[in-house]
């Protein structure tokens, strides 16, 4: 049985291990709220920035269609590169296990089936750590882009895929990431991103079976060229902000659990405490005992 004493210090270290968790439970749930409150007006503003894509695209004849960044490269080596975005930091469950699992199945597939060169361009320092112990080359300028703001990572990474997608670098861009459902539901999630195929969406397909008469000054071409670039960077940030709001609801729902358990802990060892307290003053009242019969015995 453990002495008073080594009880006793468990108690205290799990309490205030205790503590922290709340505190970390209580950060990630203000962070959670912060994400989802710049995750919804994104959500709405791709539904509206889809709709206008469509009614561009249901204008133009298809054979005029030319973009720098909706053109498909086939008749070239093939070269991927794939956005994986993680944490840096622990203490999230498995919300970095689970994306960096389904990103290494999804490579190997292509590996085993396409005679392609990849490369992996990281977000977050758990991915860092991971993919440098792998035989793939990494693009490591990006891994503290999580610790900017969404509009400037955004616009950095944006920046970057365009231009090495017109340089023609790759012939295919992927974005590997957490969508974020709500606060118990999160799912990994692999997506492409260059070249931009355009895709009409469920909601609003029924609303563009009638044709749309719109006046284009100077011309729809014109709007596409601008539009393309912000949609895509449009879809980094909600790839950042989503990553973020999942990395802070897994934070959460790990350190509630951590909470329960040193909780759980924390009554077994009280009743341990209160069992070695009793067995100690038992064993007091049997020592007194014996020595009183022993001197009267005398």
């Amino acid at each position: 049985m453990a002495s008073l004493k080594e009880v006793v210090n468990r108690i205290n270290l799990i309490a205030f291990t205790q503590k922290i968790t709340k505190a970390m439970k209580m950060i990630s749930a203000c962070k959670l709220h912060k994400a989802q409150q710049a995750l919804i007006p994104l959500q709405e503003y791709a539904t509206q920035y889809n709709m206008l894509l469509e009614a561009v695209l249901q204008g133009m004849n298809s054979s005029k269609l030319s973009h720098p960044l909706i053109t498909k490269k086939i008749d070239q080596p093939q070269n991927l590169l794939c956005i994986v975005v993680t944490s840096s930091r622990g203490l999230c469950g498995a919300f970095n296990k689970n994306i960096l699992k389904e990103v290494s199945q999804h490579l190997a597939t292509i590996q085993e089936t396409q005679a392609a060169t990849i490369e992996i361009l990281v977000v977050g320092k758990k991915a860092y750590q991971f993919f440098k112990k792998s035989h793939l080359p990494i693009i490591d300028s990006y891994v503290d882009l999580l610790d900017k703001s969404n509009l400037q990572g955004s616009a950095k990474l944006t920046t970057y895929c365009i231009e090495a997608f017109e340089k023609n670098y790759y012939t295919e861009i992927k974005l590997a990431y957490t969508t974020f459902t709500n606060a118990f539901k999160q799912e990994v999630t692999i997506v492409p991103f260059l070249p931009f195929l355009p895709k009409q969406e469920e909601p609003f397909k029924q609303s563009l079976l009638v044709p749309l008469h719109y006046i284009y000054e100077p011309s729809p071409q014109l709007l596409l060229e601008k539009l393309v670039p912000h949609i895509l960077q449009h879809k980094i940030m909600g790839m950042l902000v989503a990553s973020s709001a999942s990395e802070h609801a897994a934070r959460m729902a790990t350190m509630s659990q951590a909470t329960d358990n040193a909780e759980e802990l924390l009554k077994m060892l009280r009743i341990s405490y209160n069992r070695t307290r009793q067995a100690i003053i038992t064993n007091a009242l049997a020592e007194i005992t014996s020595g009183a019969k022993a001197l009267t015995e005398m």
